[in-house]
């Protein structure tokens, strides 16, 4: 066999893969989605709906407390976005506290070490789909009280609702690989939570709480100030979860101390 012969029985037998870039719009979409369901059953370890389920039970158990009430007594928009911010940081430490404790559990954490390329992109990947999926689940809820309990700007309930969630689960996250153990960073967040409960009422005409009430505005202060409070205080949490992930990350390299 000459070489020519050679070359052209080798291009017949090797498969050509393409780049992202290279793949047709629909190829692309199909590709992402992929990726994004696969992503969705390691995070949720195949209890999405049971999950779900859990979430809309919530919201079903405070959409029928809140119609028995009398009409002067229901929630108004503080209220809302009171009650809404509580499936998404409940979700958010539950989901973050699995992250690291799954792969342990599962004997996979090692295979995350050893994985070609950059580790990095691996968990980037995962608590970017993680967030996304919150994001998600605040629009959803938003939409849902919009057409079920008041008429409410769905865009800035969503994102007021989400910003606690998101903080939430990068205080989680950070704290199961400073810790080694999902449950016990599960129990110092919890703990955390419920002391800016206990506190709330002494912050709450401050900038400062992570509960911030965009729509409850003291009597004492100018909406104009309020809105500027609001617009600090979501900046500055959003700033220190991404601070949060980013230590986590860098956390990951101690690769023998997480696998005692």
């Amino acid at each position: 066999m000459n070489p020519k012969d050679t070359l052209n029985l080798l291009a017949k037998n090797t498969t050509i893969y393409q780049s992202f870039s290279g793949l047709t719009k629909k190829n692309q979409l199909k590709v992402t989605w992929e990726i994004f369901r696969s992503q969705v059953q390691i995070i949720f370890s195949k209890k999405f709906t049971w999950a779900m389920a859990v979430v809309l039970g919530y919201f079903i158990t405070i959409y029928f407390t809140n119609y028995f009430e009398e009409i002067h007594e229901r929630m108004e928009l503080e209220d809302l976005l009171w009650f809404l911010q509580w499936p998404l940081c409940g979700l958010a430490l539950y989901l973050n506290m699995q992250l690291i404790s799954s792969e342990k559990e599962n004997r996979t954490l090692e295979v995350l070490f050893t994985t070609a390329g950059s580790r990095y992109k691996v968990w980037l990947l995962r608590v970017g789909t993680l967030n996304l999926i919150l994001l998600l689940v605040a629009f959803s809820l938003s939409c849902l009280t919009f057409f079920t309990f008041s008429d409410l700007p769905i865009l800035t309930m969503a994102m007021n609702s989400f910003v606690p969630g998101f903080f939430t689960g990068a205080v989680t996250l950070y704290l199961s690989v400073k810790f080694r153990s999902g449950f016990a960073a599960a129990m110092v967040t919890i703990l955390f939570l419920l002391l800016n409960i206990m506190f709330f009422s002494a912050l709450q005409d401050t900038r400062y709480p992570l509960f911030f009430n965009y729509y409850d505005i003291p009597h004492n202060i100018d909406p104009g100030t309020w809105y500027l409070w609001m617009w600090q205080n979501r900046i500055t949490i959003m700033v220190l979860a991404v601070l949060l992930q980013f230590f986590t990350l860098r956390g990951l390299q101690a690769r023998e101390r997480l696998l005692r």
